[in-house]
């Protein structure tokens, strides 16, 4: 034991288990015994505390009934809500929970919270809160030291708990939003632009003597007066925050006299716009921050009256940190254009890949401008890396000596993080949150400033709230909010108090899931392999990746990896120095892990953003729970997902793209990108086997859906089906689908058919107006193999969707085949926004023209029509028509019906806005192609269209099917989505049969009990007795309903186990009610069957009823069957997609 080296962090991590309940509830008897005691000490202060007072709820009460009931009724629902919480929670506390920003909250937390909550304090008021308030000012207090603030002369740094890091943004933008403007209104006291009808309560300052100087933010001093409208706007935050102060300290001005002179200037009382039209400020101060702000920022600005817009975003970097270059661009336009900022805000560590902007830049930034005349408040949003700052001190206390306990290393921060941190102190202000990187309870925010003057810019008291001699004492009346729970204030006291906000203490902890996250990022990075269909590619790259080296020398690193830092367990990486100062140089800022995943089929790497997309929300959706259906225990591991937009990430996402092989000719492929996230905020699981079981399940879970994405994008022979148009010159239109490679072409061609072919199909369309025709080879073949000229295909024609097994009304060949529209619908030919107008391609010739809605964007829909009437001017020319052009109907507003409306599962072509309804007549303007339509060409046509016969169909990204697709009628508007997934769904039938079945052997049995037997009607009783024999035919649909009804391997298995015990009992039972004593007739015994029939009809009816309410539910719960959950064993109640046959 004297001789282990790792005594120290043993017992720091012993520490760390002291801190929580623990994953298999570890620390529970402790939470039973302190919860016992606050529980005791309710019951003794209760009863004690005023010990004169009667009883008010007495024994007699207590035995009265209704007092009984109700509170038997409370156990009831208490014990249900139990049940139903412990069935249903997402599991914070779990190792495998690695999500969102959730983790086991803190044991001193949840004692702390819950003791507290009994006694419900409001820390709105010192009087609803006394002991609560001074935990809640304790608690500001020690933020603001770990934060790095300090008090500086006259400068008192101070903080408050908030409700969430939203509230804290938006009182951020509040405060610096009034701080900005607060000389002006200085200025309108003192009588400069007064305009309000009353003599200036400050016009004496405008010739004091001496006069009241003041530095603008360039050095300069000059008399307040005669500051001008900018440099008034870019006083220094510490020059604006000293004005009040100075005025009290050199003139003597009471606090209360200039609260009052200033409130009718201020812009809480006149608003924004007052204040800008009064000093001609033509344009809106701004907001500057990085592209991964959280979304409360743009929410501020709309709450506060900035207004959105005003939020700028700065791009990022290749590792999504704020782009110091870009910032300067657009603060040189600010000066230039004289156009206020309000602040720059360092998001320091970003919701979704925990990225650090360079805070220590942006401040050294706004001591540069300000010498050029433009200044401007600095706001850290470090809800996420706030706790973090408890790493900066490293004195390290030793401990004794005990190699029996587990060791976890802390992990230090990156060198480039640890001084981002370091800066938090030259922030004006900072948001933070307890529960998040605090393990607090929800809901606990945080909002610290620099100089605690700033928060007398948002004060509001009211009389109810607020009484004389609280100044000091009351928490309430600064911020947003009014009520809020001193129990969350206890909380993070308590919490604090035993975690410690030093480096021993939180440090530890967030050192140790720092380690843990970095472990889980180099599973990440080294997951693929050469000979894998699956890629995982971190956001974060490699350091030989960031030093541009070669495939080989990257190769090389993640190997060492595998190596030096996977293969081992905790104690050799600790002993391992060069390894562990390698490893502390992988992952990203703050414990967070941003990657994405993509696949190869046949060796090559798909290119297609829509489909690696499709892959990351499969994953996604297979580890994570988002509806009650979701079966929390068939998670492995818990993962969350974002989207990195195009416009938001710039090159950035470029770089990424490449990355993941995203790359479409020599460009990256365009369109926003799916990833997932994990934070990783436990930490329990670093040791190998645990964190290795983690990786392998994301790897199976990832190649399960891997597969899944080859069946969609492998190219090979399939069934293609073509409606089908006109009756002399015949247009085949394919049948496409957008998830569906084999499929993922807009196709229009002409044939010829065999004479007999097509004298059969006209027959029938003149025989059968109303229905709708179709052709499809008969057998497996590529398309494009298909459309060839000479093609030898062998193909049939059937009338509407012919049904599996179906045959063909005949088959043959075609010759002559045509192409005339040949458009891919792969991802990267789309595109990103749907037309203003409907466009559709427009073909055939003057005697039959058709149409066919264009497919550019997913999701959308197939409607076709043929024989449309033209009257265009000029005239379309048969050869054009020939050719085919685009016509648009200037009166469907595409992008503004898209996704195009439903009634039920079918496309509402009839719909306001669509209204393709059979004989309507459109507007319409002809362009020679979609490019020149997009490209505002003049169109060389216009006039009316005329709409025959339709057919729709909706095209989404379904899943893969085996069978022929087909079109609907194109003689009547029909519209409906593509069937998806018959392979692995079922989809609720209605069956008439298992009644139909019993009604033959009812009527025999009656016939036996009724008639008496003899010669004469022997033949009849025969015929009798053999109607009895149909309701065998009831054994077999039974095993199928059951069969058909029941999911999940070991369900299945027991319920038939359980039907076939039924079987066997029933079959021992039923000879047993034809005694002898009832000989010849047995009548008891026919009478036993009549009451089985009537029994077995009631069970199939109740059977129907249930299932059918069963169905209904599910389709409320979920909006569009998929297979995406089809390999899992998951039984037909807890498989969202499983539909019940009856």
């Amino acid at each position: 034991m004297g001789d282990d080296p790792h005594h120290k962090d043993r017992l720091a991590h012993a520490r760390v288990g002291s801190y929580f309940l623990g994953p298999k509830a570890e620390n529970f008897h402790i939470l039973s015994e302190l919860m016992g005691k606050v529980l005791e000490d309710q019951r003794t202060v209760r009863q004690n505390l005023y010990h004169d007072d009667p009883e008010f709820i007495t024994s007699s009460m207590m035995q009265a009934s209704t007092y009984t009931e109700s509170i038997d009724e409370l156990r009831g629902h208490v014990n249900t809500l139990s049940e139903k919480l412990a069935l249903h929670s997402i599991p914070f506390w779990s190792p495998r929970y690695n999500a969102h920003m959730n983790m086991d909250v803190a044991l001193p937390s949840i004692i702390g919270y819950m003791a507290t909550m009994m006694y419900n304090p409001n820390n709105v008021a010192t009087e609803a809160s006394p002991l609560t308030t001074e935990k809640e000012r304790t608690v500001g207090k020690d933020l603001c030291k770990m934060l790095g603030y300090r008090k500086r002369g006259n400068v008192t740094p101070w903080g408050h708990i908030t409700c969430d890091g939203s509230v804290a943004n938006l009182e951020a933008i509040w405060a610096i939003r009034n701080l900005k403007f607060y000389p002006l209104s200085l200025k309108l006291a003192i009588g400069e632009n007064e305009s309000k009808g009353i003599d200036p309560p400050l016009q004496f300052l405008a010739d004091a003597n001496p006069p009241f100087l003041v530095e603008n933010c360039k050095g300069e001093k000059k008399p307040f007066i005669q500051l001008d409208t900018w440099e008034l706007l870019n006083l220094k935050p510490s020059t604006v925050l000293e004005l009040p102060t100075r005025l009290t300290n050199e003139y003597s001005i009471t606090a209360q006299f200039l609260q009052d002179a200033l409130k009718p200037y201020l812009i809480q009382t006149v608003g924004k716009d007052y204040l800008e039209r009064r000093f001609d400020i033509e344009t809106s101060g701004k907001f500057f921050l990085s592209t991964t702000k959280h979304y409360s920022w743009p929410k501020g600005g709309a709450i506060s009256g900035i207004g959105s817009d005003n939020f700028i975003n700065v791009a990022v970097d290749e590792d999504a940190r704020m782009d110091i270059k870009d910032l300067q661009k657009h603060l040189d336009n600010c000066i230039h254009n004289r156009i206020p900022v309000y602040g720059g805000v360092a998001i320091m560590g970003s919701t979704e890949h925990g990225a650090c902007d360079p805070l220590a830049a942006l401040v050294r930034l706004r001591r540069d401008y300000e010498a050029k005349g433009l200044s401007f408040a600095i706001h850290a949003d470090a809800a996420w890396g706030g706790y973090f700052a408890s790493l900066i001190d490293h004195s390290v206390k030793g401990s004794p000596p005990n190699d029996l306990l587990p060791l976890v290393p802390a992990l230090a921060l990156q060198p480039y993080t640890m001084e981002q941190l370091q800066y938090l102190e030259f922030a004006d202000s900072i948001t933070i949150d307890p529960h998040k990187s605090g393990y607090i309870n929800y809901p606990a925010g945080g909002l610290c400033y620099r100089d605690e003057r700033m928060k007398y810019l948002i004060t509001w008291t009211s009389p109810i709230v607020f009484h004389a001699n609280d100044e000091k004492g009351s928490m309430g009346v600064y911020g947003v909010e009014g009520s809020k729970p001193g129990a969350a204030a206890v909380a993070t006291w308590l919490t604090h108090k035993m975690l410690k906000l030093t480096p021993n203490g939180y440090g530890r902890l967030l050192g140790e899931a720092v380690f843990t996250c970095t472990k889980l990022y180099c599973h990440w990075a080294t997951m693929t392999r050469a000979e894998d269909d699956l890629i995982v590619c971190p956001l974060i790259r490699l350091p030989s990746e960031k030093k541009g080296l070669s495939e080989r020398d990257i190769e090389s690193e993640k190997q060492r990896i595998r190596e030096k830092i996977l293969s081992v367990t905790n104690e050799q990486l600790f002993d391992d120095p060069d390894s562990m100062d390698f490893l502390s140089e992988l992952g990203g800022d703050l414990m967070i892990n941003a990657f994405a995943c993509n696949f190869k089929v046949n060796g090559k790497v798909n290119d297609d953003v829509n489909e690696a997309n499709y892959l990351n929300q499969r994953i996604f959706e297979r580890l994570s729970v988002t509806s009650m259906d979701d079966v929390v225990a068939k998670r492995p591991l818990f993962l969350t997902s974002s989207t990195f937009g195009e416009a938001t990430y710039g090159k950035c996402l470029e770089t990424y793209k490449r990355r993941l092989q995203l790359v479409h000719g020599e460009n990256p492929a365009r369109g926003d990108l799916s990833y997932l996230v994990n934070v990783t905020m436990s930490p329990w699981p670093t040791d190998r086997d645990f964190l290795n079981k983690l990786a392998e399940d994301f790897r199976r879970v990832a190649n399960e859906e891997v597969e899944k994405c080859i069946i969609r994008n492998r190219i090979e022979p399939d069934f293609h089906g073509f409606v089908m148009q006109g009756l002399e010159q015949i247009h085949l239109v394919h049948i496409p689908m957008f998830h569906m490679a084999n499929h993922r072409w807009q196709l229009i061609v002409t044939a010829d058919f065999p004479e007999d072919a097509k004298q059969c199909y006209q027959q029938l369309r003149k025989e059968n107006p109303d229905k709708f025709y179709t052709v499809a080879n008969t057998e497996k073949e590529l398309l494009e193999d298909m459309v060839k000229h000479g093609a030898d295909i062998v193909w049939r024609l059937d009338e509407g969707i012919p049904k599996d097994g179906k045959e063909p009304i005949m088959t043959f060949k075609l010759t002559n085949i045509h192409v005339v529209v040949r458009e891919s619908m792969f991802f990267n030919a789309l595109d990103q926004t749907y037309p203003d107008r409907m466009p559709f391609h427009l073909y055939g010739s003057k005697a039959e023209a058709h149409l066919d809605h264009v497919l550019k964007k997913a999701p959308n829909g197939m409607i076709s029509v043929d024989n449309v009437k033209l009257a265009l001017e000029p005239q379309l020319s048969d050869e054009q028509l020939a050719q085919g052009v685009i016509a648009v109907l200037e009166d469907v507003f595409e992008n503004a019906i898209q996704p195009l409306p439903l009634d039920g599962s079918n496309i509402s072509l009839a719909a306001p806005g669509l209204n393709l309804a059979l004989g309507k007549t459109h507007k319409a303007s002809v362009y020679e192609s979609y490019e020149a339509f997009k490209g505002g060409s003049a169109p060389i046509s216009k006039g009316d269209i005329t709409l025959g016969g339709l057919s729709g169909r909706r095209i989404s990204r379904a899943k893969p099917r085996r069978h022929p697709e087909h079109p609907a009628s194109p003689a009547h508007v029909r519209a409906y989505k593509l069937p998806s997934d018959a392979d692995y769904l079922r989809l609720a039938v209605l069956d008439l049969s298992e009644f139909l079945w019993t009604v033959p052997a009812i009527v025999g049995t009656i016939v036996i009990l009724v008639v008496t037997p003899n010669t004469s009607n022997a033949g009849g009783m025969r015929i009798a007795f053999y109607c009895t024999q149909f309701f065998l035919a009831q054994g077999n649909m039974i095993i199928s309903l059951v069969t058909r009804n029941i999911a999940g391997q070991t369900k299945k298995g027991i319920i038939m186990t359980l039907v076939f015990v039924g079987w066997v009992v029933g079959n021992l039972v039923a000879p047993q009610i034809f005694q002898e004593k009832d000989a010849p007739r047995y009548l008891p015994g026919f009478i036993v069957h009549l009451v089985v029939y009537g029994v077995y009809l009631l069970l199939v009816g109740v059977t129907r009823i249930v299932l059918l309410a069963r169905n209904r539910h599910k389709a409320a719960q979920v909006a569009e069957i998929s297979h995406d959950l089809a390999f899992q064993d998951l039984t037909d109640r807890e498989h969202p997609n499983f539909r019940y046959v009856y």
